[in-house]
């Protein structure tokens, strides 16, 4: 099947939901009074076909997560400048290998657990979730306690400092569980708020570094990393605020989807299998990195420009992800409307990335700046550059589809296609790395990104959705 045949979504019903559905599109076109007629497969196609594109639904949050998400980055890049002007480059490469360690762990505590309790909670509101919330909130003790527990040792050796050790076991886990907050209030469709709680933390780090360096008290590795670990205790402080504000109050029945309550062990069996398939994703770079080793670190170096590159589409699909999750989820459990994306779309998502492709390829632009510059050993990142931006388009509609299959469970079908793709390409990387072909190493970590977009493609392509779905077929 064709890449950019239009995606719907829908689920599997029994044949009175299916009747609801068709109900429900006859009673918005029929006037009050009159009887309604039997909805034919023809009325039901045309209402599939009415259906807003999913990228018109999320378009109000992703802008919203994508604003929070740049104050966020201003946030840490003002934190590290402060760092920059008071630390000596010792000690900052201390605190910077520390702040990458935590980081990277933090996935571990996580392990799918916000996007897992985004969707539960979205299938069923308004109605109570406190069930829910409590099964999320045991289903991370044992993940965030491995992860607190590795940060908080490396971090106190490396530092040479019990208080080191504390700042870490707490900072860690207070960020993990205020991204659960997080997830919570997206469940629940409060995304400005969502979206507040990961400013207030970014805040809560930078405005106390900005006011020890102020003062003349003096900035230390120590004191910087205890004010970073402070930060997400605020957000977490923030988002339990949210959270109990912004909880259901009203009595009801309902259930998620015909199905009990997810137990804490069903939820971080599902929230494992999502935390595998990010690290799936995220071992790529570190593979092509290492592996362009195999030549020089020079050529590491300028494999990493255009990886850094590639991070601002991987961010983009990142915040479309965080805004899929709770569309796709709500839209399953009314089955009364289908998230497109159509040709036209996936155009206009590919078109720009190319044109810049061609450019950075076919002109002299990147090596003219490197040697303004003054970096000319860079200049023969082009081809590189233009292979990741060709990567661009893949990282962002993977967002989108990866949503989608949140919504419909299959976390693990996420992490097979991720972490299958990726340890084949690892073994071609190094292969073609090892024979001298660095470009053809690259070539196939781009590739490894398209892959994992398109079976996931395939997948919901495969899903029952409206536009095949009619009365008579039931």
């Amino acid at each position: 099947m064709g890449i950019l045949r239009p995606l719907s979504i829908a689920r599997s019903r029994p044949r009175s939901n299916m009747s609801r559905k068709n109900e429900l599109y006859l009673s918005r076109t029929t006037r009050p009074g009159q009887p309604q007629p039997q909805a034919t497969s023809a009325d039901f196609e045309a209402h599939a076909n009415d259906s807003h594109s999913i990228w018109r639904r999320i378009r109000g949050d992703a802008l919203l997560f994508g604003g929070g998400n740049v104050g966020i980055m201003a946030a840490q890049l003002a934190f590290r400048a402060i760092l920059i002007a008071t630390l000596v480059p010792a000690e900052y490469g201390r605190l910077t290998l520390i702040l990458t360690i935590y980081n990277t762990i933090w996935i571990i505590g996580a392990s799918g657990v916000p996007s897992s309790v985004a969707r539960y909670i979205a299938l069923i509101a308004p109605a109570p979730d406190s069930s829910i919330i409590r099964s999320a909130a045991k289903a991370a003790v044992i993940p965030t306690v491995i992860a607190a527990m590795s940060v908080a040792i490396i971090s106190g050796i490396i530092l040479n400092s019990l208080a080191a050790f504390v700042f870490a076991a707490a900072g860690l886990t207070s960020l993990v569980y205020s991204l659960l907050t997080v997830g919570i209030l997206r469940g629940r469709g409060r995304m400005g708020l969502a979206v507040l709680v990961m400013l207030i933390a970014a805040v809560g780090e930078i405005a106390p570094l900005a006011i020890l360096w102020r003062s003349g008290l003096g900035v230390t590795p120590l004191s910087a990393f205890g004010v970073f670990c402070a930060g997400n205790v605020i957000g977490l402080v923030a988002g339990v605020f949210f959270t109990v504000r912004t909880r259901p109050r009203e009595a009801s029945t309902m259930t998620i989807a015909g199905e009990k309550t997810p137990s804490p062990r069903q939820l971080l069996g599902f929230s494992m299998w999502l935390g595998a398939a990010t690290i799936g994703v995220a071992l790529l770079p570190l593979v092509v990195r290492s592996a362009a080793a195999f030549q020089s670190y020079t050529v590491v170096a300028v494999i990493d420009v255009a990886i850094l590159l590639l991070s601002i589409p991987q961010r983009v699909g990142a915040i479309i992800l965080m805004a899929v999750v709770p569309h796709a989820a709500r839209s399953l459990d009314k089955g009364d409307m289908s998230l497109t994306i159509s040709r036209r779309e996936h155009f206009l998502v590919i078109l720009p990335f190319m044109l810049a492709a061609s450019v950075v390829a076919f002109t002299p632009i990147v090596r003219t700046f490197f040697d303004t510059v003054g970096h000319p050993a860079y200049a023969k990142s082009g081809v590189y550059l233009a292979l990741a931006l060709l990567a661009g388009p893949a990282r962002i509609l993977y967002g989108l589809v990866e949503g989608i299959l949140i919504a419909h469970g299959e976390g693990r079908f996420l992490a097979v296609n991720s972490m299958t793709v990726a340890i084949a390409a690892t073994g071609l990387i190094f292969a073609a790395a090892a024979l001298g072909h660095t470009v053809i190493a690259f070539a196939v970590f781009v590739a490894a990104f398209w892959l994992i977009y398109i079976i996931a493609f395939s997948r919901t392509d495969r899903l029952i959705s409206i536009r095949t779905s009619s009365p008579a077929q039931e």
